[in-house]
């Protein structure tokens, strides 16, 4: 089913933001290259926990909770695009990444490229995107794991676990669904609204991400395979595209095996360039 029994392997590690909130993250493995796990749309870093135990046997592995989000505390103020990227960049600042490559996951994927815009960080050295819209072609249509807008449900607790199972194909084992749907409910439901209501427009993620002059991979379902072919279309000798035919949304969880492969390679080839000069 894709989960590791057990926990991973990494250590719970916590930080203070800067207005005050207290956020988790995971850190495995030995550096100095790192991959910087970003979760989406409620979800916990626990979802990475297959990538954690794996890849942190070659590399120096780290998995966030954004705020309100698996083990970190439950922010009462806004959770605004600032604000996110405000928190992973003070994440960054605390885990110290040697050229780091961040792997954003669904709404994970528009956080980070927030950041990026935001921040304009020169000691990125790649980019996992997974599963979710870069702003390419035409938008695709809703699938049944997405948020679903922002109208709130009558029954939320259902809502959510229906949401919780519908993000992989293959069932997820107890302990996966628990950690998820625990952390779904925790999330205040404006706080999950105010999160998938992004000010910007589509032409925003996809500016923001051909911007960026490092190796990307866009790990996605059949859904958004147009989105890829334009990707590689303008950035050839940056950019590859691994579609997974039968994976659900959480696609790593699905297919642990292939997609920790996939980012293995990736990231072996991305840190065998040399720092500067990309």
């Amino acid at each position: 089913m894709g989960e590791l029994k057990g926990g991973p392997v990494g250590k719970d590690k916590f930080f203070e933001t800067s207005d005050g909130v207290r956020l988790h993250y995971v850190d495995a493995g030995r550096g100095p290259e790192t991959i910087v796990f970003v979760p989406g749309w409620l979800m916990p870093a626990a979802v990475f926990d297959a990538q954690v135990n794996a890849l942190s046997a070659r590399f120096r592995v780290v998995a966030f909770d954004p705020r309100s989000q698996g083990k970190s505390q439950v922010g009462s103020g806004a959770h605004t695009p600032e604000r996110r990227s405000r928190d992973l960049h003070e994440l960054l600042k605390t885990v110290q990444p040697t050229r780091p490559i961040l792997a954003g996951w669904s709404l994970g994927v528009m956080e980070v490229l927030d950041y990026l815009a935001k921040y304009k960080p020169e000691q990125i050295s790649g980019l996992v995107l997974i599963d979710n819209s870069i702003g390419e072609g035409q938008p695709p249509s809703a699938s049944k794991s997405s948020a679903g807008g922002a109208a709130p449900p009558k029954d939320r607790a259902e809502y959510l676990r229906n949401f919780t199972l519908s993000l992989t194909k293959k069932p997820l084992s107890k302990e996966m669904f628990e950690v998820i749907y625990a952390s779904a409910r925790q999330m205040p439901a404006d706080t999950a609204r105010e999160l998938i209501n992004k000010p910007f427009p589509r032409e925003y993620w996809r500016d923001t991400l051909l911007a960026q002059r490092v190796p990307v991979l866009y790990a996605i379902r059949p859904r958004f395979e147009e989105q890829g072919r334009l990707l590689v279309a303008k950035r050839p000798e940056l950019a590859r595209v691994e579609v997974f035919q039968e994976a659900g949304h959480a696609l790593f969880i699905d297919e642990p095996s292939r997609f920790n492969k996939v980012l293995s390679a990736f990231a072996e080839r991305v840190w065998s360039l040399p720092a500067k000069g990309r």
